[in-house]
């Protein structure tokens, strides 16, 4: 997905690939072992394996170690792509109940259909999409906001008197990156001295 910051051709936004899982393919296709070795033993009885080699000096693959890469290529390719954290949380939740304020201009959305079907879509998100978000959180009309460094900035989601969002804030890190300021100011977005209830801080790693 690309950055409001730095667009890319619309060709470029529809050939979306949402998970790491080619690298993973390619790891495996060109740096799995398959060379077959063989045990030999020195001149003073140490045993040691060395790879195998044809007449003409090619190296000899290990049938079992091919089918065994080639099974595994198999089976990863037919998962599932695994979303990003952000795209996790919007298509657990729902789009209905999840403020989202990032630099997005697109984003992969869920639908399920009256029979239980489910299908992704693109959809586009204006530049005032922010704002929307923010004031749907802000009054309650959405109970879970989600942000990042560029909706971290400037803006604040405190519980403030003035707000019809009065709910005990909890607010969980994620991938909060290597800038400390930034991560500071992202973790006072949602604390203010006019707050109408106290915040939790919960910081979250990948595992």
């Amino acid at each position: 997905m690309e950055n409001r910051r730095k667009p890319a051709s619309l060709a470029a936004t529809l050939d979306i690939n949402c998970d790491c899982k080619e690298y993973v393919l390619d790891y495996l296709e060109h740096s799995f072992p398959v060379q077959l070795y063989e045990p030999y033993t020195d001149g003073e009885g140490n045993m040691f394996s060395r790879p195998v080699r044809d007449d003409q000096g090619n190296p000899v693959v290990n049938r079992e170690a091919v089918r065994r890469r080639e099974a595994m290529i198999e089976r990863l390719a037919a998962l599932p792509p695994v979303p990003g954290a952000l795209d996790q949380v919007i298509h657990h939740f729902g789009t209905e109940s999840v403020a989202e304020v990032t630099g997005r201009s697109r984003r992969i959305v869920k639908h399920v259909g009256s029979g239980g079907d489910v299908r992704f879509a693109v959809e586009n998100r204006p530049g005032s999409a922010n704002l929307a978000e923010t004031q749907a959180f802000m009054d309650d009309l959405k109970g879970i906001l989600v942000f990042s460094e560029a909706g971290g900035t400037g803006r604040s989601y405190h519980a403030d008197l003035g707000a019809r969002n009065q709910r005990l804030r909890i607010h969980y890190g994620l991938e909060m990156g290597w800038k400390a300021d930034a991560a500071i100011q992202a973790s006072a977005a949602t604390i203010a001295r006019t707050r109408g209830s106290r915040r939790a801080i919960v910081r979250c790693r990948r595992m």
